[in-house]
């Protein structure tokens, strides 16, 4: 009989030829391609609709010294900070009755006001219902106060001259430094974490045609129950490692293709990881690994007790919550806090390799990395063998020879 580490390689090679090498992996490379350019295009349509239809929009009621007077100061606020940071002042020739000609203005679907703005800069009156207390009479009243305070300048002759700001430009800053790296971090573990929730979730049916045809029985047969769970594992690895560098060979090809057509199209960051660029993409690489064998593990242990696709489907959704929870933990790791959330999270195998990755963002320190891929190699051990134990036992109802870490020792003997 093979040995453990024989026999993996046999079922890993067989799993990752038969899949490779088939007509559905084209499918399997091309869907997700699609379905986030699809999910890039439209959003990148959408984004400036959304961001218009958000945006309030004020009908100014009032004669034309006050409302260029509104129109101006706000044209000097938004550009000291952004389009949407203040409602759209849409100008309204004054009516005989100015509160009938406001509740029409508000009326107006057309239109589509969110609030009126009459009077003078003296005594502005501000009609609308209760919610353009917020976030509108705000930013009105910043308005009609810079608008005022201008004229107030200009007619006292007492306007002060724009003064430029000398620059003195510094490599870099602590505080600039820190939210450049914490965003470095959180990209890195939604890498890991996409990438994970995407593929290993494929594990969950794996060994269910298997145990329907009756295969896994001769295999059972043949090699140790540790070795084909093993080997599944490491198979769908390299399949997903094969999935993933076709997929970043091509985004780096769009990405280089839309960067010489729109020069500005996406910034990457100038500010490297703590650990540098080399590193840290090689901690990416060795952390989505373990995170994949980690959760691949795990599921496929919970997918071997399903007897049929049904079952699969109805464990498909508590997994992708357990992810999404374990997902929510790591978040609390990018960034200054370090309380026992963020404790927690470098310490549970299941989400130990987003936060490290984020860790190696923020820290130039090397040798925890060691540590936290010892431990959760440990685990992936763990997870493996207790699931192949679990397996012989509800499924091929015997029992198992050796120790628990005895690995490859012992067939099994399937029930009748």
């Amino acid at each position: 009989m093979m040995n453990l580490f024989e026999a993996s390689w046999v079922i890993a090679r067989r799993d990752f030829i038969a899949s490779v090498f088939s007509r559905t992996f084209i499918l399997f490379l091309i869907a997700p391609m699609l379905l986030f350019g699809f999910v890039a295009f439209f959003s990148s349509v959408t984004d400036s609709q959304n961001r218009a239809a958000l945006q309030p929009n004020v009908a100014v009621v009032a004669d034309s010294a006050t409302t260029e007077a509104l129109a101006q100061s706000r044209a000097r606020l938004v550009a000291g900070t952004s389009e949407q940071s203040f409602p759209v002042l849409h100008p309204v020739r004054p009516a005989e009755n100015l509160a009938v000609q406001a509740q029409a203005l508000l009326a107006d679907q057309s239109g589509g006001y969110s609030a009126v703005l009459g009077g003078t800069l003296d005594h502005p009156v501000l009609t609308g219902p209760t919610n353009a207390e917020g976030y509108v009479a705000t930013r009105l009243q910043l308005l009609v106060d810079d608008a005022r305070r201008t004229a107030a300048l200009q007619s006292a002759n007492a306007a002060p001259a724009v003064v430029p700001i000398e620059r003195v430009v510094t490599d870099q800053a602590a505080g600039n430094l820190q939210m450049i790296r914490r965003g470095v971090a959180r990209a890195g573990q939604a890498i890991i974490f996409t990438a994970t929730m995407l593929l290993a979730t494929l594990l969950l049916s794996t060994l269910v045609e298997e145990k329907t045809n009756k295969v896994i029985e001769v295999l059972a047969a043949a090699v140790p129950l540790d070795a084909i769970f093993l080997g599944k594992l490491l198979a769908m690895l390299g399949i997903s490692l094969v999935g993933l560098t076709l997929w970043a060979g091509m985004a780096g090809l769009g990405y280089t293709f839309f960067m010489h057509i729109f020069r500005d199209w996406v910034a990457l960051p100038d500010v490297a990881p703590a650990v540098g660029w080399p590193i840290w993409v090689v901690l990416v690489m060795l952390y989505f690994t373990t995170n994949f064998l980690l959760l691949g593990a795990l599921f496929l242990g919970i997918g071997a007790q399903a007897s049929n696709i049904r079952e699969i489907q109805t464990i498909s959704m508590p997994v992708t919550m357990l992810q999404l929870l374990v997902f929510f933990l790591v978040i609390s790791v990018a960034g200054p806090s370090f309380g026992p959330a963020a404790l927690a999270a470098y310490i549970v195998p299941f989400s130990s390799p987003m936060a490290m990755i984020a860790l190696g963002a923020e820290s130039e320190t090397l040798w925890p990395h060691l540590i936290a891929l010892a431990w959760q190699a440990l685990w992936v051990v763990i997870i493996i063998r207790f699931s192949s134990r679990l397996f012989r036992r509800t499924v091929f109802k015997s029992a198992s020879s050796g120790s628990f870490f005895s690995f490859g020792r012992g067939k099994a003997k399937s029930g009748s």
